[in-house]
């Protein structure tokens, strides 16, 4: 009886371990270059909060413009049309923006990775 051929992993006949080390470095080495590719590409939480938060604060100093009086709610600008129904209205914590006016000013807040305001990581846009 004759004994069956070895299967192999290429046409030519039997991969080396020397071949199939060097391959799986080789795909290795792609692999932690695709994670530090990725995490490049992220946005720092707090940047996302800043920028989504100039936006709402755009939209606020609007709805003043035309309302001297009184302080709108992110509901009240959806509702006017100062932003849009897509608008992104939670920070990147998951809580909700505050839109906080005074006399001639509007500022937006966002609570931070804490999730309560008045604690040092708050997000404040504006004055």
């Amino acid at each position: 009886m004759t004994k069956p051929r070895p299967r192999t992993f290429s046409s030519t006949g039997k991969v080396s371990r020397g071949a199939l080390a060097a391959g799986a470095a080789l795909f290795a080495l792609s692999a932690v270059t695709a994670v530090v590719v990725a995490r490049a590409g992220t946005v720092d939480p707090a940047t996302l909060a800043g920028e989504t938060g100039r936006r709402i604060l755009g939209a606020a100093e609007a709805w003043q413009s035309e309302n001297p009086v009184g302080c709108p709610s992110i509901t009240a600008l959806v509702d006017a049309g100062y932003l849009s129904e897509s608008a992104r209205t939670d920070d990147p914590w998951g809580g909700r923006f505050r839109i906080v006016c005074d006399a001639r000013t509007a500022s937006v807040r966002s609570a931070g990775p804490d999730a309560r305001f008045g604690t040092k990581d708050d997000v404040t846009i504006g004055r």
